[in-house]
């Protein structure tokens, strides 16, 4: 289990503890540099009583130093943060192109409109947004209508714990099984360079000639790898393909939840290509003669996750939704 999901059960330990604060970087972790501090979640749908402030890995490895001789530091934090008491409403925002044949079977195709506050969101999420409605846009321009719906979704919420994402699965849970399953770019301004699948294996094969026929356009990979940080898990969670746009973008863990996530980190050129390959991918998926993907049954869904190790982490943030489906079955011992 990672250390992200390690930390939501350090934190409830450390009140009773008599811990008043804790200090580091970002979900538990050193923050990646450039004396810029990383916020982020601690949990899903959880609360902490104990704050935690982020701090950054310059002086994160300062005072490591300061104690490793033996010093002890002294610090001042001012911290401004503040909180708005009860629920906040926010929404989806959803627009679509109707199927011409199967309007009912649908591929959902996104990224997530919200953002932390530290800077304008750019890379996270601003790039998968843009690339979104670039997508739209292009297929509008085409006058070509895929045979089934393509519904492109802006999530929200997906900064606190993927809400947007999982209330549109839970809202449509009766026409789950009329979904395809969901295309997503989500990290960062760097060019796509594969998909995964979502533990779709079935889905590999089917998926790679498309990718051979853009082989002049760019060179792209495939595999069926679960991606749990961002809108594409709920639908693996209902069995469907949640299909990542695998980026290349070694910087972007300088500037997704920092002051540094601005305007200025995005390429244009990139943002382009980015569109116009998701436009690609989307309307072969909605248009393809025959279905690309099912649902499939709870027990092969829950044997998948455990199988691409997702279980310790779904069940640390009570995310697991299947009980004991998919372990292994237990043996009786032999009667002597």
């Amino acid at each position: 289990m990672n250390l992200f999901a390690l930390f939501g059960a350090f934190l409830k330990a450390a009140g009773p503890a008599g811990v008043i604060a804790v200090i580091g970087g970002q979900g538990g972790g050193k923050s990646s540099g450039m004396n810029l501090t990383h916020t982020g979640i601690l949990g899903f749908n959880a609360d902490f009583a104990v704050p935690v402030v982020s701090m950054t890995a310059e002086d994160q490895g300062l005072l490591e130093r300061f104690l490793d001789r033996g010093i002890t530091p002294h610090a001042r934090f001012n911290v401004q943060n503040t909180f708005t008491s009860g629920p906040v409403e926010t929404a989806n925002v959803i627009g679509e192109i109707r199927g011409s044949e199967h309007p009912e079977q649908v591929l959902v195709v996104g990224g997530h409109l919200d953002s932390w506050d530290l800077a304008a969101g750019t890379t996270d999420n601003g790039s998968g947004v843009a690339t979104s409605l670039g997508a739209a846009e292009a297929i509008m321009r085409s006058g070509q209508r895929p045979r089934r719906t393509i519904r492109f979704v802006l999530f929200t919420g997906e900064e606190q714990g993927l809400d947007g994402s999982f209330a549109y699965v839970k809202q449509h849970k009766a026409e789950m099984a009329n979904h395809l399953g969901d295309l997503i770019l989500d990290f960062g301004q760097g060019p796509v360079k594969g998909f995964q699948l979502g533990g779709r294996d079935d889905l590999v094969e089917l998926f790679q000639p498309f990718v051979n026929s853009l082989s002049n356009f760019q060179t792209l990979q495939v595999d069926d790898k679960v991606e749990s940080g961002t809108d594409t898990l709920p639908f693996s969670i209902a069995g469907l393909p949640g299909i990542n746009m695998l980026q290349d973008t070694s910087d972007y863990r300088y500037t997704h939840h920092s002051a540094a996530d601005a305007l200025e980190a995005q390429k244009a050129d990139v943002l382009t290509h980015n569109a116009t390959l998701m436009a690609l991918t989307a309307f072969w998926i909605a248009d393809r003669p025959e279905r690309f993907a099912s649902p499939w049954p709870a027990a092969r869904t829950a044997r998948m996750l455990r199988a691409q190790h997702q279980y310790e982490e779904l069940k640390a943030f009570n995310l697991w939704p299947f009980g004991d489906l998919g372990g292994e079955e237990k043996k009786e011992n032999p009667q002597n």
